[in-house]
């Protein structure tokens, strides 16, 4: 019997003490038996790390390894790195420490990646859905929307850059050389999942498996400036990918895209800055003549990253 591959449960954890154990409980239950648990904690100030620890106790035979840390605060992206780092499988499965796994996760990914047997494979994703605080289900709309057709594709930057298709990070598995071969996450930016997926896209294959395998939790940790922030990000990385990806994406599409963006744009700020009116009517009008350059994108980037603070 051929053994099975060493897989890592990679999970950068964050002030989530009301969720560590839920999050920990669904990796334990994990039908895959050869895992190994590596978490690091960005500097919490609830405990996290000290619930994780007090659980994890009883259930060390349950992995082959397991690597508890504690870091000063750096942020996601850099708590994100850090802990793909440490792992030592070739595939890592990202876990937020307020999700969940389905107990089939882990082995229904790994024996899908098995199966295509693609050199080039870097992500594969999965469905899922949403849970709330208590670990309820609730309806969830974006989780319903139209998702990538099943199996491999290696364009996936083609609709990840047009943000037509979601990647539910719970349902991650990633190829760690891959993910570090493209330097990881980009500590500059707030949308850092993105970003990553982007340029990851543009080298490696990508591949779904069509089901639910996770819960993404929502939590009381939205606000209008976090979305204001989060906006901000998304124009600041679609600026980044053109420049560093000039001629990917067709002059037309980019034209189209920036508008709708200057459409969600002028919805978050006509409230709190009014007077921008003229320079967003200015860049709509110039988009039907010249095709938006990465500095436009990123100029709006920074007016949304201005009014977060």
């Amino acid at each position: 019997m051929v053994a099975l591959p060493l897989v890592s449960v990679a999970i950068p954890a964050y002030n989530h003490a009301a969720y560590i154990k839920a999050c920990l409980a669904s990796v334990c239950a994990q039908t895959y038996p050869e895992l190994e648990l590596v978490l690091i904690d960005d500097g919490s100030t609830d405990g996290t790390l000290d619930i994780a620890r007090r659980f994890l106790e009883p259930c060390r035979e349950r992995f082959r390894r397991i690597v508890l840390e504690r870091q000063e605060n750096q942020g996601v992206s850099a708590t994100s790195n850090a802990v793909i780092a440490a792992c030592k499988g070739e595939w890592v499965h990202l876990l937020g420490s307020d999700d969940v796994l389905y107990p089939h996760k882990v082995e229904c990914i790994q024996q899908a990646i098995a199966e295509w047997d693609c050199a080039d494979l870097a992500l594969v994703h999965a469905d899922a859905d949403m849970i709330d605080r208590h670990g309820q289900a609730i309806a969830a709309e974006r989780l319903r929307r139209p998702r990538p057709a099943p199996g491999l594709e290696r364009e996936a930057w083609s609709w990840l850059f047009f943000n037509r298709q979601y990647i539910f990070n719970p349902t991650l598995a990633l190829r760690r050389e891959a993910v570090l071969s493209i330097g990881g996450f980009d500590s500059d930016l707030a949308l850092e999942d993105l970003d990553c997926w982007l340029r990851l896209s543009t080298r490696f294959a990508f591949a779904r498996v069509p089901e639910v395998l996770a819960s993404y939790r929502k939590h009381p940790a939205n606000s209008s400036r976090k979305r204001v922030r989060m906006l901000g990000a998304l124009f600041q990385t679609y600026g980044k990918f053109l420049a560093e990806h000039s001629g990917l994406i067709a002059e037309a599409d980019i034209r189209r895209h920036f508008r709708r963006n200057l459409r969600r744009f002028w919805r978050r700020m006509r409230g709190q800055q009014p007077w921008l009116l003229p320079l967003v009517v200015g860049a709509w009008f110039k988009s039907h003549l010249s095709t938006p350059l990465p500095e436009d994108y990123r100029r709006f980037g920074s007016l949304l990253d201005r009014a977060a603070v």
